[in-house]
């Protein structure tokens, strides 16, 4: 995702009217997880439906997501201390 589009859609600034394949596709994963304020979900949606180039790309990539999705449930969840522990390694602290 370049600077500019995450500033605008992270700042919650207004979506331009339309949006160009790039910033679309900067966007895709936030849009397909629900994150992006109605305004830039808006927009992402109306450039995904009318562009041919992007549609197959969106496309894969929800399925993409359903499928991994899918395949996680059922299945055991780390328990919260080995979260905690895996937080702290990414973040730098031991607590040691």
């Amino acid at each position: 995702m370049n600077d500019e589009t995450r500033g605008a859609a992270g700042t919650r600034e207004a979506a331009p009217e339309e949006l160009s394949c790039e910033e679309s596709l900067a966007l895709v994963y936030e849009y397909l997880d629900g994150e992006l304020p109605p305004d830039w979900n808006d927009a992402v949606r109306r450039h995904v439906e009318k562009c041919r180039l992007c549609y197959p790309y969106f496309d894969f990539e929800r399925m993409f997501l359903d499928y991994v999705h899918e395949a996680g449930e059922g299945t055991e969840r780390a328990s919260p201390e080995l979260e905690r522990r895996i937080r702290d390694l990414i973040s730098g602290e031991t607590g040691d």
